[in-house]
């Protein structure tokens, strides 16, 4: 005779969170175009596990996403604003790779 057994585990569902934490790796090469959303779902996964934590899971997946987001997200404001203040950064970075980041002045 067999004897089995069952064990109700419930199936969490990791999609935001995952998703967020995606975002934060993709934002360190994209920066604020990738952060921006990142932001938004991760805060959405959060507030999906904190209304029902035994149906979603991922709440440290979403933690390090919106970390990774937010950390990304000023690093790139804070490029933006300093190639703003010193826009003599962008020649010197055009001379070294050889592109041209500048307007050519006529």
């Amino acid at each position: 005779m067999s004897v089995s057994a069952s064990i109700n585990v419930p199936n969490l569902r990791l999609s935001l969170p995952m998703v967020t934490l995606v975002c934060g790796l993709l934002s360190f090469i994209l920066g604020l175009l990738i952060a921006i959303p990142g932001i938004i779902v991760g805060h959405m996964a959060r507030s999906q596990i904190k209304e029902n934590p035994y149906r979603f899971g991922g709440a440290r997946l979403a933690l390090a996403g919106l970390m990774m987001c937010y950390l990304a997200g000023a690093l790139s404001l804070m490029t933006v604003i300093y190639v703003l203040i010193y826009p003599e950064v962008l020649q010197i970075v055009a001379d070294y790779t050889g592109y041209g980041l500048l307007p050519s002045e006529g």
